[in-house]
């Protein structure tokens, strides 16, 4: 019982530094950042496939396409709302494990109670 309350304590600690920090909008200005830069890559690599410069047409094309994706994911992250989405999840997941925290530790003393 102890140990199920020492879970759902941690659970609730990491959910409270994901929703009640700027975490979330520090990681949308990264994801911008590195939608910016891969874009910026994909551009490069697309440009050094058409000019026939670089490791060879499919590999510089294949390297385009990944740097494409990449750029996509992370303008995804960046510029919707995704995160503040997670980041009220968390919240509410915290008041969450930290009401089970404190019935598994009523729970606990209750056990350890009648067991005398």
């Amino acid at each position: 019982m102890l140990g199920w309350a020492l879970c759902f304590l941690a659970i609730a600690i990491i959910a409270a530094l994901f929703g009640f920090t700027g975490v979330a909008i520090i990681s949308i200005e990264i994801a911008k950042i590195i939608f910016i830069a891969f874009i910026l890559l994909f551009i490069i690599t697309f440009l050094l496939f058409l000019t026939g410069a670089g490791l060879g047409s499919l590999a510089m094309l294949e390297w385009a396409f990944a740097f494409l994706i990449l750029a996509i994911i992370s303008g995804v992250l960046g510029f919707t709302g995704i995160a503040v989405i997670a980041t009220e999840i968390a919240r509410v997941l915290f008041f969450i494990f930290i009401t089970l925290f404190i019935v598994s530790l009523i729970m606990n003393v209750i056990h350890r109670l009648n067991r005398k």
